[in-house]
C-alpha cells in the first residue's frame, strides 16, 4: 500500500473514531455494537489522535447530568480500550518510569480486589479492615501526583493535552470519592448510596490501571524520546522526598550510565538592581525563603519556580514551559485564567486565597508583574504556611532560642 494510501486510511479511521465519540449519547447499543465489528482492531494512535482532535475541537466533554448515560459511556470505553485498542507490549528496565507505574498498578489492582472481596455492609467485623485498605488505597493520590506533574507535562510538549484535563479530572473525582467512602466505613454511617459510591471508586481506581496500561503509557512510549524518558526519571528522583513513590521501594537509577548526567554549568555573577549574585548564591537564596514563589511569563508558560526543603504543593523541573493552566487541577483553571485576564486588562494587580491543607492554614497569593511602561509581563505566585503566623501574639523584642 503507498504512503498516500495508508495516509488516506488512517485519516479515514480517525474520522470514524472522532465521529462516533460525538454521536455516542445519541446511539442504540445495537448502533455501537455494529460500529465495532465494522472497526475491528484499533490501533493506539488512531484512538488517541482521534480523542485529541475531539477535545481540541469540542473542548472538555461538560457533566452529563444524567449519571447513568455518563457511567455507560465511560463503561463501553473502558472496554474498547481493554479489547479493541491495539498496542505493543510495555517491556522496559527496572527503574523506567513506565515500570515504576507498572510496578505501582499492581498493588492497586491488588487492593481494589481485596476491598471487593472482603466488605460487607451487613457485617461490622469487615469494617476495620475494610478501613485500613481504603487508608492504604488513598496512597493513589502519590501515583497520580507523578502523573500530573512528571509525565503530563512532557505529553503536552507532543500537543497530547487530553490527560492534563480529562484524566486528571477523573484523578479528581476519585480521590474526593475515596475520602467521602472512607469517612463513612470509618464512622459506621454508610448507607446504600456511600455503599454504592465504594464500590463504584474501587472499581474505577482499578479501571484506571487499565486505562493506563492499555492507552496513557503505550501513547507516552510512542510520543517521548529516550531523552526525554532520562529527564522524566531523573525529575521522579530528585523529588522523591516531596513526590515519590507509592505501593514500591524507591526503584534502582535508570540509566545506570553516569554519562547521561546533566551537569550543572557556572555562570558568571548576574548584576540585578540594588547588587550582584552568583548562580550558586541565587539557589541558595531561592532555597532557603520560608515560602513558596512561582513565576509564570506573559505567555502563561511557568519559568521559574524555588526549590525549598519543605514546599507546600510539590513541583518538578518539568512543568518549566508548561502553560499554567496544565499546571492546576480541572476544577481550579477557570480560577487562573480570570485571574490571569484580570492582571491582563489592568483591572486587577493583585489576589489571595487561604485554605486548610493537611491541617495547615496556607496562605496563596497572585501578583501582576509590570515594565515600566506599565505593560503586564506575568504574574507570581507566592504560596506560604502561616498557621503558626496567625498564632503571634503581643512582642518579642529579645532574643529567645530557647
Amino acid at each position: 500500500m503507498s504512503e498516500f494510501l495508508m495516509k488516506n486510511e488512517e485519516q479515514t479511521r480517525i474520522e470514524k473514531i472522532m465521529k462516533f465519540n460525538r454521536s455516542f449519547d445519541d446511539m442504540s447499543q445495537a448502533e455501537r455494537e455494529a460500529w465495532l465489528k465494522e472497526m475491528g482492531e484499533i490501533n493506539i494512535e488512531h484512538f488517541f489522535k482521534a480523542n485529541q482532535r475531539v477535545f481540541d475541537e469540542d473542548g472538555p466533554h461538560k457533566a452529563n447530568p444524567n449519571k447513568a448515560k455518563s457511567q455507560q459511556r465511560r463503561d463501553f470505553f473502558l472496554d474498547v480500550i481493554k479489547n479493541r485498542v491495539k498496542s505493543d507490549p510495555l517491556k522496559f528496565p527496572k527503574g523506567h518510569p513506565v515500570t515504576n507505574y507498572l510496578d505501582e498498578n499492581i498493588v492497586i489492582r491488588e487492593i481494589c480486589m481485596k476491598i471487593e472481596n472482603i466488605f460487607d455492609v451487613t457485617k461490622l467485623q469487615t469494617y476495620q479492615p475494610t478501613l485500613e485498605m481504603l487508608h492504604e488505597l488513598s496512597k493513589i493520590h502519590i501515583h497520580y501526583l507523578r502523573k500530573e506533574d512528571q509525565l503530563f507535562p512532557y505529553l503536552e510538549k507532543h500537543n497530547f493535552t487530553y490527560p492534563s484535563t480529562g484524566m486528571w479530572k477523573f484523578h479528581d473525582e476519585m480521590r474526593a470519592n475515596l475520602k467521602t467512602v472512607t469517612k463513612a466505613v470509618e464512622t459506621h454511617t454508610l448507607d446504600d448510596e456511600t455503599s454504592k459510591l465504594m464500590k463504584e471508586t474501587v472499581k474505577d481506581i482499578f479501571d484506571m490501571t487499565t486505562r493506563e496500561e492499555k492507552m496513557l503509557l503505550p501513547t507516552s512510549v510512542k510520543l517521548l524520546s529516550q531523552e526525554e524518558w532520562i529527564k522524566i526519571r531523573k525529575e521522579e528522583e530528585e523529588s522523591k522526598d516531596e513526590i515519590g513513590y507509592v505501593f514500591i521501594e524507591n526503584p534502582p537509577m535508570w540509566p545506570q550510565s553516569s554519562d547521561e548526567d546533566i551537569q550543572n554549568t557556572t555562570l558568571d555573577k548576574l548584576l540585578l538592581q540594588t547588587g550582584s549574585l552568583s548562580q550558586t548564591q541565587l539557589n541558595l537564596f531561592f532555597s532557603h525563603l520560608p515560602f513558596d514563589i512561582t513565576f509564570v511569563d506573559e505567555n502563561d508558560r511557568v519559568v521559574f519556580f524555588n526549590k525549598g526543603s519543605e514546599r507546600t504543593f510539590p513541583r518538578s523541573p518539568s512543568i518549566i514551559g508548561r502553560e499554567v493552566k496544565f499546571c492546576h487541577p480541572p476544577k481550579s483553571v477557570d480560577t487562573v485564567l480570570t485571574i490571569l485576564e484580570a492582571f491582563k486588562n489592568g483591572s486587577k494587580d493583585s489576589a489571595e486565597f487561604w485554605i486548610t491543607f493537611n491541617e495547615r492554614l496556607i496562605h496563596i497569593r497572585y501578583f501582576a508583574l509590570r515594565d515600566k511602561e506599565k505593560k503586564y509581563k506575568g504574574v507570581v505566585e507566592i504560596t506560604q504556611d502561616i498557621t503558626d503566623i496567625k498564632k503571634i501574639e503581643g512582642e518579642r523584642r529579645l532574643l529567645d532560642w530557647a
